[in-house]
């Protein structure tokens, strides 16, 4: 089995099911294939030949090569051809002309670390090799390396770029991305999210055009508006047919998404750090890091590339004690008591909650410093004793002593001008030099680009950790990045400043992760405004929307599966009428949208009624039973809440079946009466293990299962089903 095969000046990439084919001529690497998998032979006569962009020249002198239609792995600015470039290097001469041409090819087993940056990483038992193409410019001596890491049994391959100045002279980089790739179109869709807050990763699915897509973001996280992913279908492709590929970003700051059509009809799909206010100096000897590039191509449909996405994730993205470990079934008092608690409030909380069996009670915002409202005390993280007044540790102990964690919020990126560390440290915010800063949200952000600072949100949270015992932490980012200046940096290096920020953001967290390990870090950005591969690296689990209406949930967390494991989805039960929505829907059907993700509550669990509390308690025990097949079960998409009747879903692992049907649109003629399941054995006979009845494989697959139309009326209605 070959995972690398270099024959002769081709390059071959095998993953189980896929290839990825690249040739080199002239020094020039080039793009030839990836789709599925090929035999381990020579494709030289798929290769795409360089040309001028006039046929008719072409004829005259075919040996000129230019560059002009290329198909071009990495391709720089200046070199005249009309693919979009992924480098720009501006040399110290005021020109930004590279020819990068390959030097050396290094294969290597396993996957190497990418310096500051959250990545994929191999294990001892994975069939993983490592890529390495060497190539320079003769004149600048810039060196770019290309990485590439094929994870065989997960269909993935990864990119990131390693570019080194060996000159004479600094350089500066004004674009440098993770990832090109550049193929023929074959008819493609462009599929991505947009959103907004509450309104998390809707699907947007176009037909790829000569103007082109592109999706980013600026506000200095990778934000609720555009999320760090595309896809590229064929126009017919479904959820189980037709060619997909995917690229997602392992980045959690300021990206570029951008597929793009010539007028040769050659795609350039293309991902990194957005080049906007994008400028990084390499000195003599200095190099850069671009982030990883996830990318997986399935020839079966949308649901294939999801579970391909969905197991690097979980297994070889996300790290640490809870990538296996069971998640505890978690109660969030913000919806609660919002910032109106005490001690005594908590503790009424815990006993009713331990009732319950509940594992993890969270205090939300408002524990520390002033705190009765949003306006304050950001940054002075130490407790208000006039809420706990017991403090907070003796607090934590009295939840423990009912079996229950304890666990609470923090925002540490940001600070509230009405602060003790504002009056101390008024340079540690990020501003303008001579201008005052912008208040987002009554509060302003610290510059984590200044590793002093760095220190002071590390330094927070570890001595509360080190004191208390609190074992998970909700990571909170409510506010954009806007009016960019710092003044620990120097004025020519403010072009950096974004990247240098989530670099410190990454630091500050690695080392949490390595210091308190058995902690259980959850993301959130005004619910899902930095929901991405980067911060799954270090906390498995982000909150997925602000927004908890059952009803408006199926569309978001149907929206984020595309790419995202269920497992990183945090997804609760919130009381009705809803906070966001106003709507009432069953307790079957808010805990039914629940399971797709990890699972918990926003409730005030001392004002749930007895016939609620035993429904709570039975549902939690069938989750806590179960909870392998939502962790880690493959996940299908059954129908699509966005134009469908009913929110589908399916979960298989082993044995094991779990389908879940949401009623989103009643009519007086029901048109939809039964659901077909997928991946089942057609031969096994599926027990329902509430009713007993059986049925073959084959039949669920190939008929359904049967909704009766008197059970499917009315809106938001239910069905949960188990089969063994």
């Amino acid at each position: 089995m070959n995972i690398i095969m270099q024959l002769n000046n081709q390059l071959q990439l095998n993953t189980k099911n896929t290839s990825y084919v690249m040739h080199i001529e002239n020094g020039i690497l080039t793009h030839t294939y990836y789709g599925k998998r090929l035999p381990d032979a020579d494709h030289g006569y798929m290769a795409k030949r360089y040309s001028y962009n006039c046929n008719f020249q072409s004829k005259i002198s075919p040996n000129l090569p230019s560059l002009d239609n290329a198909l071009l792995e990495y391709p720089p600015f200046g070199e005249g051809g009309i693919i979009t470039p992924a480098i720009e290097v501006l040399n110290c001469d005021g020109t930004n002309f590279a020819d990068f041409r390959v030097t050396d090819i290094i294969i290597t087993d396993g996957k190497p670390v990418l310096c500051g940056l959250p990545a994929t990483y191999a294990e001892d038992e994975d069939k993983v090799k490592t890529l390495e193409v060497k190539t320079k410019d003769a004149v600048s001596n810039v060196e770019v390396s290309l990485f590439y890491t094929v994870f065989y049994e997960y269909d993935v391959i990864t990119r990131w770029a390693v570019i080194t100045n060996n000159g004479k002279d600094s350089v500066t980089l004004l674009k440098a991305l993770s990832g090109n790739i550049a193929f023929e179109n074959k008819n493609y869709d462009v599929i991505s999210n947009f959103g907004a807050w509450a309104r998390e990763r809707q699907i947007e699915r176009a037909p790829l055009l000569h103007t082109g897509a592109t999706t980013f973001s600026n506000c200095g996280s990778s934000s609720h508006r555009a999320n760090p992913f595309m896809i590229l279908a064929q126009h017919t492709a479904t959820e189980d047919s037709g060619e997909a590929i995917g690229v997602a970003l392992a980045y959690s700051g300021n990206h570029q998404m951008s597929a793009t059509l010539n007028e040769y009809n050659v795609v350039n799909f293309s991902a990194g750090i957005s080049p906007d206010n994008f400028r990084w100096t390499l000195g003599i000897g200095d190099a850069f890091t671009t982030p990883e590039l996830v990318i997986s191509f399935s020839a079966n449909g949308l649901n294939t590339l999801s579970q391909n996405f969905h197991s690097i994730i979980k297994n070889r993205v996300c790290r640490g004690v809870y990538r296996d470990k069971k998640r505890p079934v978690l109660l969030n008092l913000w919806e609660a008591c919002y910032f109106d608690f005490n001690d005594e409030k908590i503790k009424s909380a815990a006993d009713s909650a331990a009732d319950l069996g509940i594992e993890l009670l969270v205090i939300d915002d408002g524990w520390f410093g002033n705190r009765n409202n949003d306006h304050t005390s950001l940054g002075d993280w130490y407790v208000n004793e006039n809420k706990i007044k017991c403090g907070l540790k003796n607090l934590c102990d009295y939840v423990n002593s009912k079996g229950l964690m304890l666990g609470i919020w923090f925002e540490p990126e940001m600070i509230s001008p009405e602060s003790e560390l504002f009056k101390k440290h008024p340079e540690w915010v990020i501003k303008v030099n001579g201008r005052e800063p912008t208040k987002f949200r009554w509060q302003l952000q610290l510059d984590l680009a200044n590793p002093e600072v760095c220190d002071f949100v590390y330094d927070s949270i570890a001595n509360i950790l080190k004191t208390t015992n609190i074992q998970y932490i909700k990571w909170d980012y409510n506010r954009t990045m806007a009016h960019v200046g710092s003044a620990y940096l120097k004025a020519e290096q403010m072009g950096e400043y974004y990247h240098r920020y989530v670099l410190g953001l990454y630091g500050v967290l690695e080392r949490l992760n390595n210091d308190f390990p058995n902690v259980l870090i959850e993301g959130c950005a005004s619910g899902g405004g930095r929901f991405d591969i980067g911060m799954l690296y270090y906390t498995p689990q982000i909150w997925t929307s602000d927004d908890t209406d059952a009803v408006e949930r199926t569309a978001i967390q149907y929206g984020t599966s595309l790419i995202y494991p269920m497992s990183a989805q945090s997804a609760h039960v919130s009381v009705c009428p809803n906070h966001q929505t106003g709507r009432t829907v069953s307790m079957d059907t808010r805990h039914t949208v629940a399971l797709t993700g990890s699972f918990g509550y926003e409730l005030d669990p001392c004002k749930i009624d007895d016939s609620d509390r035993e429904y709570i308690k039975e549902f939690i025990k069938f989750y806590n039973d179960n909870f392998d097949v939502f962790q880690n079960g493959k996940y299908y998409r059954l129908s699509n809440p966005a134009i469908d009747d009913y929110a589908i879903y399916q979960y298989i692992l082993g044995n094991t079946v779990i389908v879940g049907a949401i009623r989103l649109n009643s009519h007086a003629v029901n048109l939809q009466n039964t659901i077909r399941l997928k991946g089942l054995d057609e031969n096994y006979l599926y027990t329902d293990t509430k009713t007993g009845e059986k049925y073959y494989g084959s039949q669920l697959i190939n008929y359904g299962l049967k909704l009766a139309a008197s059970e499917s009326a009315g809106d938001y209605k239910s069905f949960l089903w188990m089969f063994k």
